[in-house]
């Protein structure tokens, strides 16, 4: 069994603060809008009034939980791990790895990998094709080649 490990690994077994990590992004981007939001209404001199404070309180509300699915849903398609074993091979997410979920292996003839430049790899993996960085493997090239070697 060969493993290699993406920079995307979680540094910690903490699943809150893993997914609040990738939540970070999604919250930022959805309070900025908010405030934007405040500041046009507050600009267009409407006032600043106490239904004013329940809308911002109830965009916020939606803004946390908006954020959270988005973060859960990138933690479904974060690599952090490929398995080799003899003539197959499993790709493990983050959300597996922070929840211990059962993975599969898939015959390697099945992943069809194909590089359409010399820092990607995309590879069928479970139903839908999966890219693989160069940037997030620190072993690319060897990934790459027991991709390859072993696919027939």
């Amino acid at each position: 069994m060969t493993s290699f490990q993406s920079s995307l690994y979680p540094r910690s077994r903490n699943s809150l603060l893993i997914s609040q990590e990738y939540a970070m992004r999604y919250y930022a981007g959805l309070n900025m809008i908010i405030m934007l939001g405040v500041l046009i209404k507050v600009v267009s001199g409407s006032g600043f009034g106490s239904g004013m404070i329940w809308a911002i309180m109830i965009a916020e509300i939606v803004a946390l939980v908006l954020g959270n699915l988005m973060a859960y849903s990138k933690l479904h398609r974060s690599y952090a791990e490929i398995f080799f074993v003899n003539d197959h091979f499993s790709l493990i997410s983050v959300h597996d790895i922070l929840f211990k979920k059962e993975n599969h292996a898939f015959p390697l003839r099945y992943a069809n990998p194909s590089m359409s430049d010399e820092d990607t790899i995309s590879i069928h993996f479970n139903d839908q094709v999966v890219t693989l960085k160069r940037e997030n493997w620190d072993e690319f090239d060897l990934i790459r080649d027991y991709l390859y070697s072993r696919q027939y």
